[in-house]
């Protein structure tokens, strides 16, 4: 059942479900569903996990959340004949036989077909391209390589492949497969292409995807009550999810920022950098053009070979109202060293706040304003994140927030930083507490470096720090918050996103720290219980 590309994604979902027994599996899922609108390969490694057990036996709750999962894959993926196997063999697909026989009809090339399921869409995605068109061009109505094309677009963030306004669609498909075009453009935020499907589609938005991605598109064309009017709908479909009631809230009340914060509070911006001359420029021009106030900063050079020193020079004419200290170090003390660095400078004591930057980052110019008001709101707050995204035309979510998923003796995990391929169209614009936010960007209070003074450099040279700190200021009491009405454009070079291109030495040492962040909590497992999402609405 998976979707392509999926793959790595359940592999791991499905290993820790099955670490988990049955009661633990519903509340790892519930905490997906009060995190995330729900995604395919979510959906479908709990389907699996729950169809190990005696589901007649099972608890209420267990059924009910099955039968969730089920009709969300069955949304997700409506012309996955195994997809549809399942919706026909639980009873919540009437009339999906219909569909099968003719998905089964229309069936061309299976061998060829079998082979490009294997295929993955990030390695592979240009051969797969190509022999669905050649396959579409010799059979039209071949229904499974439209949708895999389709699915292809979606995933690369491009409009519907050309050779799709050939494809014959067989007549009794064709509802569906309009769903299936306004889905592929609404949930990409692409409003010329999903409004002029919307009045053939509207009978038939029944399900809470639909439902969420139209409220989008009319938020954006300014209608917020037919907006609010369709997240009615969605969360009655769906009670469970809770970013729905959230994203309802925020639309009904919008978050006011107080842009005076930013001339009234004590702030520091503290930026590091590792041979990224071109970018940091980059960088700096964006964080110009946003409000900081008087708010000093200090760039640190992480024993750079390139021309960043000239670069970061340039921030002292950049900005002329406010102090610029350059640090250049002889070597690369590593991610963590560097924050630990910029932290030991006396300005850091001397302010309430600091707000941290990555070199490859494109700023919301009143970034500021939104980040200090969320911490004015609840001096308890530590740390602020926000919403980041990939770079490019129709933005795909890179990072929102997170919590503690798995806590076994054999493995301590967070939970996933997005759902699985989604991109930007508003769902995530809402201020919430969460345990872990990106550290791209984010303002710390630094009241509560009392408690977690230090970025822990075992994790040297990068990754899991910031998720680590955050989880040190959570387990003191601290609160960590995620400001959804900032967007930060990342162009991540690091990480295991599905963007990233890391050779095996880089996910070895990702890997690595893994493995040591597990052993750091493991005497400490039963606090790090306590920090999964659900807690927070206890």
């Amino acid at each position: 059942m998976a979707a392509q590309d999926d793959s790595d994604k359940l592999v791991g979902i499905s290993g820790e479900l099955a670490a988990l027994d049955l009661e633990q599996a519903c509340r790892y899922y519930r905490n997906y569903l009060d995190t995330f609108q729900v995604d395919l390969p979510m959906a479908v490694s709990f389907v699996n996990r729950l169809l190990a057990e005696d589901i007649a036996a099972a608890p209420p709750l267990a059924r009910r959340l099955l039968e969730q999962a089920i009709r969300s894959a069955l949304h997700l993926a409506p012309l996955d004949p195994n997809v549809l196997g399942l919706g026909i063999s639980s009873g919540l697909a009437p009339g999906a036989d219909l569909i099968v026989k003719v998905l089964e009809g229309t069936h061309a090339e299976p061998e060829v077909f079998n082979t490009l399921r294997k295929a993955t869409f990030k390695f592979q995605g240009e051969e797969i391209r190509s022999i669905c068109e050649k396959v579409l061009a010799r059979h039209p109505m071949a229904v499974r390589y439209a949708d895999l094309l389709l699915s292809l677009d979606f995933y690369e963030g491009r409009p519907p492949s050309p050779a799709l306004a050939r494809f014959r669609c067989p007549k009794v498909l064709a509802p569906l497969w309009h769903k299936r075009l306004f889905g592929h453009h609404a949930a990409m935020g692409d409003d010329a292409g999903a409004w002029p499907l919307w009045e053939a589609v509207k009978p038939l938005a029944d399900d809470p995807f639909t439902q969420v991605r139209a409220a989008e598109m009319f938020r954006r064309a300014g209608d917020v009550e037919a907006a609010l009017a369709l997240y009615d709908r969605a969360i009655v479909a769906e009670p469970l999810q809770r970013p729905l009631a959230l994203r309802r809230a925020e639309l009904a009340a919008p978050f006011r920022p107080d842009h005076g914060l930013v001339d009234r509070a004590k702030v520091c911006v503290y930026l590091y950098s590792f041979n990224k001359a071109a970018i940091l420029g980059e960088t700096l021009d964006s964080l110009r053009g946003c409000a900081i106030g008087p708010a000093p900063i200090t760039i640190l050079l992480n024993g750079c070979t390139d021309d960043s020193l000239t670069v970061a020079g340039r921030a002292r004419e950049l900005f002329p109202q406010n102090p610029v200290e350059i640090i250049s170090l002889p070597t690369n003390i590593g991610a963590p060293a560097a924050r630990n660095w910029l932290l030991a400078q006396p300005a850091t004591r001397q302010h309430e706040f600091v707000a941290f930057l990555d070199d490859d980052v494109y700023l919301q110019p009143d970034f500021l304003a939104h980040m200090l008001t969320v911490a004015a709101n609840d001096r308890r707050i530590a740390n602020v994140g926000c919403k980041v995204v990939f770079p490019g035309r129709f933005p795909l979510l890179q990072y929102l927030y997170r919590h503690v998923s798995l806590t076994h003796p054999e493995a301590i995990r967070v939970s996933l930083p997005t759902p699985y391929q989604q991109y930007d169209i508003g769902l995530y614009d809402v201020i919430r507490e969460t345990r872990v936010v990106m550290g791209c960007q984010h303002l710390l209070r630094t009241a509560s470096l009392a408690d977690a003074p230090h970025f822990d450099i075992r994790y040297s040279p990068s990754q899991i720090d910031d998720t680590d700190h955050d989880l040190q200021l959570c387990l003191a009491g601290w609160k960590v918050a995620y400001c959804g009405t900032v967007t930060c454009v990342h162009r991540q070079g690091s990480g295991t996103s599905v963007k990233s291109r890391l050779n095996l030495a880089s996910q070895g040492s990702i890997m690595g720290n893994d493995l040591k962040f597990h052993y750091k909590w493991l005497d400490r497992i039963h606090e790090m219980e306590r920090l999964d999402a659900l807690s927070l609405n206890a």
